[in-house]
């Protein structure tokens, strides 16, 4: 496949030519549906009998079974066509971004694909300025081969596609119901894990800068087609940009709740799916209705794996300068996510506290989006909470997620982001964050981690976590009990259940005031950590947030 064979191909041809097998398709299906019940069945029914049925009836039955083969094999030619189609398209689209690229940078490209950029004339130019253009270049060139691959992948499919079927024509062996059954079978469950249009796709689990970077080289057109066509495939990816993901899974969440409020308002009965999906996404849907748009709230992951999955930002990650991502601890479900009394209990408002603490101290030309994240299976107030298996497990994915917000963010300058972790929430936190740091990670560290509430974070010193001195920071309540949990195995009085305790002397990480509002109830003292009702562990986990350098320490304990 070379430059001028993709960029001018007439893919709009292979679609119609699917078309046509589709319409040839549907033709024969009502040829075999009129043949079957009105020749074979009749034959069958009217009780004929004799050497000459005996004879005529195998005859009638084989015929029915060949005209459903054949309608089973023309029906898969016209999806395989249309399929090596889509992949061609996305494949030129992205050439076409490229070469486009290519020309308003002024850079020249070979029929090879090589990419070369005229002589600076400019005796002024900056030091760089070689480098800088070298790395574009680079990148369209890689654009360009990416899509020339891509085309000939598909083009090579459609190649043996079309030859499978010429083959079962010619032997006549696409006649034979087992023939066009394996066909089926295979297009079903063997092709379906990776159609054509996944080619071009990164690999389960790519760095989200390689995901950013295969979006970026869609172009506008690949993009639209990926976000009308599959949009399942990107809501949840990350790397994508906040605003497609948000577009994309607030349109799943409508196609869902959509019929379900249809039914309620004609007061229709729901079936067991519609209770269910009412449980998971209801109070997702309710929290997004009853968002006023200041701040704008941007969906950027659901899903009903497990317990449910969802992630919420108020504000855009992808142009805010100042990030935070909390994860709450356990008994967090979909529906504390919803609408509910900002009390410390309901997460999604903690994490709109944050948010509006944190742009109250936003420096000048800052702004700031804060994030929910459920992406795991919460533990229960049960046996589950003893365990560190939530946690580990869902450690690579908040880790995923936050390179994920940096893949995607569109300033000059790298957004400053904060992880925040309550309770269990912080053990996760703590678990992310030793991936992100260990040597020769593909995951990026946040800059500032937080712990609030915690039993334990799996590590016994902040250096543990392989953080910059002084990024490390703590607030827990002295009454709050959960902060005093005893470890199962140790009789240090610094142990607790997940490892030492984050607010010791010996751990070393910085201790914010929160013991101002601390007084009363145990159960308060460790909900209000995000609370406006929390004394300064708001506004110091907001300076902390921002950056702004007016966080007020207290002493460590031990």
């Amino acid at each position: 496949m070379d430059i001028a064979s993709l960029r001018n191909a007439k893919l709009a041809d292979l679609y119609t030519a699917a078309g046509a097998y589709d319409t040839l398709a549907k033709a024969m299906s009502q040829h075999a549906t009129d043949w079957k019940s009105g020749t074979t069945d009749r034959v069958h029914g009217s009780q004929w009998t004799g050497p000459t049925a005996d004879a005529a009836l195998p005859v009638l039955d084989g015929l029915t079974s060949k005209m459903s083969a054949a309608t089973t094999e023309l029906g898969l030619i016209g999806k395989e066509m249309r399929d090596c189609a889509d992949a061609m398209t996305l494949a030129q689209d992205r050439l076409t971004n490229a070469l486009s690229e290519a020309q308003s940078k002024g850079f020249r490209v070979s029929d090879t694909g090589a990419v070369s950029w005229p002589a600076s004339t400019n005796p002024y130019q900056a030091p760089d300025w070689e480098t800088k253009q070298k790395a574009a270049a680079d990148e369209i060139s890689k654009q360009i081969a990416k899509a020339l691959s891509d085309a000939a992948e598909a083009d090579g499919a459609l190649t043996d596609t079309l030859n499978k079927f010429a083959g079962h024509a010619k032997d006549k062996s696409g006649l034979d119901e087992k023939t066009a059954g394996a066909d089926a079978y295979m297009d079903q469950f063997g092709n379906a894990s990776n159609p054509a249009w996944r080619w071009s796709m990164p690999l389960k689990d790519a760095p989200p800068t390689e995901v950013n970077s295969w979006w970026k080289g869609l172009g506008p057109q690949g993009q639209q087609w990926y976000i009308s066509h599959h949009p399942e495939a990107i809501g949840n990816l990350d790397g994508i940009p906040a605003e497609v993901r948000d577009q994309v899974n607030r349109k799943h969440l409508e196609d869902v709740m959509g019929p379900i409020r249809a039914k309620q308002k004609l007061g229709q009965p729901l079936d067991s799916s519609d209770k269910a999906n009412l449980v998971l996404y209801g109070p997702i849907d309710a929290r997004l209705a009853d968002s006023k748009g200041d701040p704008p709230v941007y969906l950027l992951g659901l899903g009903d794996e497990g317990q449910g999955r969802a992630v919420l930002s108020f504000g855009n990650p992808d142009t805010a300068t100042d990030i935070s991502a909390y994860v709450p601890g356990i008994t967090t479900t979909m529906d504390s996510l919803g609408p509910g009394a900002n009390d410390g209990t309901n997460e999604a408002e903690n994490a709109l506290n944050l948010y509006r603490a944190a742009s109250g101290k936003a420096p000048a030309g800052h702004s700031v989006a804060s994030v929910v994240w459920l992406g795991y299976d919460s533990p229960g107030a049960d046996l589950g909470a003893a365990s560190t298996k939530a946690g580990k497990d869902g450690a690579p994915a908040y880790a995923q997620f936050l390179s994920g917000v940096r893949a995607s963010h569109e300033g000059t300058q790298p957004p400053h982001v904060t992880s925040v972790g309550h309770s269990y929430g912080s053990y996760l936190v703590g678990q992310a964050t030793k991936l992100a740091t260990q040597p020769g990670s593909h995951y990026v560290a946040p800059d500032d981690v937080v712990f609030i509430g915690s039993p334990g974070v799996g590590v016994d010193k902040a250096s543990d976590l392989r953080m910059p001195p002084g990024h490390v920071w703590v607030g827990a309540a002295d009454n709050d009990v959960v902060t005093h949990a005893p470890s199962k195995l140790s009789l240090d009085p610094d142990e607790r259940w997940y490892g030492r305790d984050p607010s010791s002397k010996h751990f070393g990480a910085n201790r914010f005031t929160v013991d101002d509002w601390s007084r009363g109830n145990p159960i308060d003292a460790h909900t209000k950590y995000l609370n406006g009702r929390g004394g300064p562990s708001l506004d110091n986990i907001a300076a902390v947030v921002t950056g702004s350098g007016d966080v007020k320490l207290q002493g460590r304990r031990g």
